[in-house]
């Protein structure tokens, strides 16, 4: 019996990209996996009920968060470039690297003090792993590889569709667009607002939590520009209100300067929607050839894109709707889960 553990530490707070990706990975790991793995998963309590029950779980502690003294496990993989808590050494390890954000969003001494620490994980790992070749080209370029792989995986994205979804009170009779992610400077959200304002009988919903300082200067912006009848901002939003978002919005907006793979992008695919997009990061990788790219973030350039990739649609709605959907099925749990179990049947049995 071969040992496994996944540190799934970040379903602490679902709420987050983090740990959805967690608990949607290890429980498709436990449905997929051969049985004669021993599937344990780090947790913040145990008796999780949200994990699949073949799965054993193991609280994290203090002693493992200092000390790399944790139970020897055959594979110890962390699903976090900067894991809380510490693998024994005599584990083979997978660390998987999402992103180096912090690049574009920290400057001088805290950009490198936490490409110190990554190094530090890249250093330990047996195997590097990552969501995008985008994300694959950071790491190679700003890390010391020691002649390790980077492989590269896609996440997988799920979407529970809920056909007895009901509308949020907070959209009106209009059409609306749609944008989500936590209210950070990376998102580039502010470029959006002269955007609605030129939208004809349309809003714009900017949902995720707003309550940060870059959430605080969009507000400012909002009232300054007297787009308070134009930009709904419901924050941090249900699952439930996040399908009908989805499913009854005209398009998603995402100009992002920074991202390692871009999960509202496929989500919104899945229901065959256009996505308007930035060209930074992964998502002309992600977004591929069914998206639309914004050249620039002028007003000009931006209304000008939307407004042609939507009459472009029109010739054959339908069909730009199933070509939507047909390519965001390649982006499943199943395909993702897969790979990751040859993978660990590699790094198992050398």
């Amino acid at each position: 019996m071969k040992s496994v553990l996944i540190d799934t530490y970040k379903i602490k707070n679902l709420n987050s990209g983090l740990g959805q990706f967690s608990l949607n990975f290890v429980n498709t790991l436990a449905q997929l996996a051969p049985e004669h793995w021993e599937i344990n998963c780090l947790v913040p309590d145990k008796n999780e009920d949200q994990l699949n029950t073949r799965i054993r779980q193991s609280k994290a502690s203090f002693v493992n968060r200092v000390f790399s003294n944790a139970r020897k496990f055959d594979l110890w993989h962390s699903l976090h470039q900067f894991p809380s808590h510490l693998p024994n050494k005599a584990s083979k390890q997978i660390l998987t690297i999402h992103d180096l954000n912090f690049l574009v969003e920290k400057s001088g001494g805290k950009r490198a003090k936490y490409l110190k620490q990554l190094q530090k994980g890249v250093d330990s790992a047996d195997v590097i792993t990552t969501i995008s070749n985008y994300s694959k080209q950071e790491i190679e370029s700003h890390l010391d590889l020691k002649g390790k792989e980077v492989r590269m995986i896609y996440n997988g994205v799920s979407i529970e569709q809920h056909v007895d979804s009901i509308k949020p009170k907070y959209i009106g009779d209009k059409k609306f667009f749609f944008s989500i992610g936590i209210l950070s400077r990376k998102k580039n959200f502010h470029t959006l607002l002269s955007v609605a304002r030129q939208l004809e009988d349309s809003v714009l919903v900017l949902a995720g939590n707003h309550e940060t300082s870059y959430g605080n200067e969009i507000k400012s912006l909002i009232k300054e520009m007297q787009l308070e009848e134009k930009v709904i901002l419901p924050g941090m939003i249900s699952e439930s209100d996040k399908n009908w978002l989805y499913a009854n919005c005209e398009a998603l907006f995402f100009p992002s300067m920074a991202e390692g793979f871009g999960l509202p992008v496929i989500e919104a695919m899945m229901y065959g929607k256009p996505v308007f997009l930035s060209r930074y990061g992964s998502l002309p990788e992600i977004g591929g050839k069914l998206a639309f790219y914004f050249d620039d973030f002028s007003e000009e350039i931006m209304i000008s894109t939307i407004k042609n990739g939507l009459s472009d649609i029109k010739n054959n709605p339908k069909k730009f709707k199933q070509d939507c959907i047909n390519y965001s099925n390649k982006f499943s749990w199943e395909s993702c889960i897969n790979q990751y179990i040859d993978l660990y049947t590699e790094v198992l049995n050398p």
